[in-house]
């Protein structure tokens, strides 16, 4: 007869084959868990990157325009184009413009590779010079140093680009309506109030097959009150 104390208890080996199943299992599920939710975190830092630098050049944008006059909006098929909107160009100005107006309330043109709008500034508070010209548009000639930019040209200056090197834009259009002077009637004119619509689309700029974004924003003209 065996002595019960020389007994030992254990596991079987199907018992462990079993038990390293389901740890198996449940690790495969827990890093799987955590590999979505690190890659759903890194999409979500980047649309919320995308649209801020999207909300922040939309901004700078609309500050400057609401207290703008004399809206130009222009287009051209690209930078060497001539012609009254030429005005994108370093080596064309767009102080020559003065005091013109012009609407684009359709938007860009089908053959518009650039195409923006030109306003006065009502005091010198942002350009330091009275009176001169803010030129805001969208590059999308193709080869262009600043393809898929938004620049800002002050005077005639150099542009300088206001969206982000993180951020591509794919499209953006500026429609610009009421800068004209309406009849009306008995020689007598008013003046509608200019309003101006931006519209942008982008793409994360190491990803131009990832999810496009859009925003838009309307700006009727506010005279500047400081």
């Amino acid at each position: 007869m065996v002595n019960d104390s020389y007994l030992q208890s254990g596991f079987s080996l199907i018992e462990i084959i079993v038990s390293l199943a389901l740890f198996s299992v449940v690790v495969t599920v827990s890093v799987g868990a955590l590999l979505v939710l690190v890659s759903s975190n890194e999409q979500l830092q980047d649309e919320q990157s995308v649209m801020t630098n999207l909300s922040f050049a939309l901004d700078s944008m609309t500050r400057e325009i609401r207290t703008g006059t004399n809206y130009y909006c222009a287009g051209r098929p690209n930078y060497s184009a001539g012609g009254s909107q030429a005005i994108f160009d370093i080596s064309d100005s767009q102080e020559s413009l003065n005091d013109s107006v012009n609407d684009c309330y359709l938007g860009a043109g089908g053959s518009d590779k650039l195409q923006g709008i030109s306003f006065e500034e009502s005091g010198s508070s942002i350009t330091g010079a009275s009176r001169s010209r803010i030129l805001y548009y969208f590059d999308n000639v193709s080869g262009s140093a600043n393809q898929g930019k938004i620049m800002r040209r002050v005077g005639d200056d150099v542009p300088e680009p206001v969206t982000s090197s993180g951020i591509y834009i794919t499209k953006a259009e500026f429609f610009v309506s009421g800068s004209n002077e309406l009849s009306a009637g008995s020689g007598a004119t008013y003046e509608d109030q200019p309003s101006v619509t931006i519209f942008i689309e982008a793409k994360e700029a190491n990803n131009l097959t990832s999810k496009t974004y859009q925003i838009q924003t309307t700006v009727t003209q506010r005279t500047l009150d400081i």
